[in-house]
């Protein structure tokens, strides 16, 4: 029988989602086929639905499919690391800080024409 992998929560701290990633890691070890592209869509049916739409967010305008696994690492352990940071500084919800990371990566994937024409 396959080992299952619990689904990704966004909600948690920073240690469980780098406990998360090694358990992953080890799992994908542990398959013949280790093409990335494998890798990738293997840990994005893992995540589950609320993981999977913080990717998409996180990665726009990219598609979360065609980014390497070690990018998408990268952008939920900043995420992670940026609402425990923010949380534990003002004591606001993760609701506005996903909102606030939303806006932030809206503008820096679009920048504003008028800053930018030269």
């Amino acid at each position: 029988m396959e080992p299952a992998m619990e689904k990704l929560d966004i909600h948690s701290t920073s240690e469980a989602f780098e406990d998360y990633f090694e358990r992953f890691e080890i799992w994908a070890m542990t398959k013949e086929d280790a093409e990335d592209v494998n890798t990738v869509a293997h840990f994005l049916t893992f995540i589950g639905k609320e993981a999977y739409s913080l990717l998409r967010t996180l990665a726009m305008p990219e598609k979360p499919i065609s980014l390497p696994y070690t990018t998408l690492k990268e952008l939920l352990l900043d995420y992670v690391n940026y609402t425990n940071f923010e949380c534990g500084k003002t004591g606001g919800s993760r609701e506005m800080i996903h909102e606030d990371i939303r806006n932030s990566t809206t503008l820096l994937r679009h920048p504003d024409p008028v800053h930018t024409q030269g």
